[in-house]
């Protein structure tokens, strides 16, 4: 992680606050991280990746969240799309696919969420359907991350009048025919994601670009959640981002800050926070350890770390912002963009409902087993 902690250090943390206050897409962070292959952490070796896996890729994602939440939640997107391409991509698109992302000249996002779709993702309007040898799209989805740097996407949508017909993903080139990026969102936080809208109208794809068959997205959804690249990393990285802030601006080592040292509710709250932070990385810890023994708890311990960790970062940057007392929303100070990005994790998907319906399903399941047992 040598090489991680000297691009964050030098490229992404010190473009943070103006890829925030100005929403300005992190390009020369990103190119600094693909520079030491973080796009292609988990890809294997013989297409020119790093050879690690989602842990590693999870791992690497909380260290850039640190420098930077809006650079973290692109990579994180990006590997997501990885893990899927490696399990789900037609043979021959997986290998172009992946040496390209390798080479860091192809940047992927996903299109999951639709305007007023539910959170289940089951009432898609997107449709493709065949048209000629090949197959058309035709829909909008909104709520897709890293518009700017992505050259692929893949999207949720129903596929039509072909047998398995249902719901599907489709690689999509976005800058093919037919895909048009028609707004990207002035956000809360996570301001630098180019996070907006694509509409696509008559795009064209082929066969070979529909990931695993038609109808079969439930299950790679569900293949999604059952790893640790979540939004709860960015929350985790956003936290320990504010602990580190609040550490040196409590001890008055931040330029025209006034030293809190010695203010009995500071000293509380930073002792508070540090020990939240230590519990949220050593429960994280403990999650990916569990899912590597029994993977089968995969689905719901992700779901324990995105409803967990984004949870905790809100409290914890809160609490350590009010522990400036007004200095604290001062928008010179990072304090205020750390609780920003940290909401706005809490705010995406899976929602931390749906996560809490999956966690009580899972523990009813197990008490309804150990009744029959």
């Amino acid at each position: 992680m040598n090489e991680l902690d000297t691009v964050v250090d030098a490229s992404v943390a010190p473009a943070a606050d103006a890829v925030d206050r100005e929403s300005l897409h992190p390009a020369a962070p990103i190119k600094a991280l693909c520079d030491i292959g973080a796009f292609g952490v988990q890809i294997p070796v013989e297409f020119g990746g790093l050879g690690f896996d989602n842990g590693t890729a999870a791992a690497m994602v909380e260290r850039v969240a640190r420098g930077c939440a809006s650079t973290a939640a692109i990579l994180m997107f990006h590997c997501q799309v990885v893990a899927r391409t490696l399990a789900f991509a037609d043979d021959e698109r997986r290998a172009d696919d992946l040496v390209a992302m390798a080479r860091g000249d192809m940047i992927a996002a996903s299109a999951w969420t639709e305007p007023f779709g539910a959170a289940r993702k089951t009432d898609l309007q997107t449709v493709m359907r065949p048209k000629g040898d090949r197959f058309a799209i035709d829909g909008v989805k909104s709520f897709c991350t890293g518009l700017t740097s992505a050259s692929v996407v893949d999207v949720l949508l129903r596929a039509e009048d072909v047998p398995g017909a249902g719901p599907t993903f489709v690689r999509v080139d976005m800058h093919g025919n037919g895909v048009k990026v028609a707004n990207v969102y002035r956000m809360m936080g996570l301001r630098g994601t180019s996070t907006g809208t694509i509409v696509l109208e008559g795009a064209p794809v082929a066969e070979h670009d529909v990931l695993s068959g038609f109808g079969t997205a439930p299950a790679l959804m569900r293949a999604n959640h059952q790893t640790p690249l979540n939004p709860g990393l960015i929350a985790l990285g956003a936290a320990a981002a504010s602990l580190d802030f609040a550490r040196r601006a409590y001890g008055g080592r931040v330029d025209g800050v006034p030293p809190r040292a010695k203010d009995p509710h500071s000293r509380r709250v930073l002792a508070e926070a540090a020990t939240k932070v230590e519990a949220m990385y050593a429960y994280a810890a403990a999650l990916v350890r569990a899912t590597a023994v029994r993977p089968e708890s995969a689905y719901g311990a992700a779901s324990r770390l995105k409803a967990h960790l984004t949870d905790a970062s809100v409290a914890v940057t809160r609490d350590l912002l009010g522990g400036m007392g007004s200095l604290g929303f001062m928008t010179d100070l990072p304090l205020e963009r750390h609780l920003r990005d940290a909401q706005a994790t809490a705010l995406m998907g899976p929602v931390n409902g749906m996560c809490r319906d999956r966690i009580a399903d899972e523990l009813l399941i197990d008490a309804e087993e150990d009744a029959r047992n």
